[in-house]
């Protein structure tokens, strides 16, 4: 009896394609830019007038007016004094009956002059002192212009992030089936029972 066995192996193909995961990060980004704060200051020196004409003036240095107005004061001063005098010297004349000497008074009260003395410091009065101007004025910028908090303006760029997945793929096939193949090639056949 001959029998032939053949046989024909399965084959399967597999192809993968691996997964990929990737993804692309964005930071968020925060621009801030600042004015600096800006003062403008303006000052205006002090002027010091210190007037010391009175104090000159005590010690007899004068202006021409003012000298001149003084020099007619003393001389009216003096004018009346004079007039006083001759009247106190005439009434004394009209009563030279009374008193025989009265003439030797007058002579004696006229020849003598008087002084009178004092004791003074010059300058009397103090110098007047004025001060003018001397000002700080402060004016600080404005810095609070459109989309401005205090001088500051700010833009902020948000962040990204960005994913991208491949799935894995397996891709399976039968290139060939498996078989058996069973070939009698005798020409009698046993047969038990």
């Amino acid at each position: 009896m001959g029998l032939s066995i053949s046989t024909t192996p399965a084959e399967i193909a597999i192809e993968t394609i691996p997964g990929s995961f990737t993804w692309h990060n964005k930071f968020a980004q925060l621009d801030i830019n600042q004015k600096l704060p800006l003062i403008n200051i303006r000052t205006e020196q002090p002027v010091v007038m210190i007037d010391q004409y009175q104090c000159f003036a005590e010690a007899g240095l004068k202006n021409n007016i003012d000298f001149a107005r003084e020099q007619a004061q003393k001389g009216y001063q003096n004018l009346v004094k004079y007039i006083g005098r001759e009247a106190r010297n005439g009434d004394a004349m009209a009563k030279i009956g009374y008193h025989a000497n009265i003439m030797i008074d007058i002579i004696k009260r006229e020849s003598v002059t008087k002084h009178e003395f004092g004791l003074g410091s010059i300058p009397r009065s103090r110098p007047t002192v004025t001060v003018a101007g001397g000002t700080v004025r402060l004016d600080a910028e404005p810095r609070d212009g459109i989309g401005e908090t205090n001088g500051i303006t700010s833009r902020y760029t948000p962040g990204a992030l960005n994913f991208n997945y491949t799935a894995t793929k397996v891709d399976i096939r039968m290139v060939s089936y498996g078989s058996v193949n069973i070939k009698y090639t005798g020409n009698n056949v046993d047969g038990y029972i």
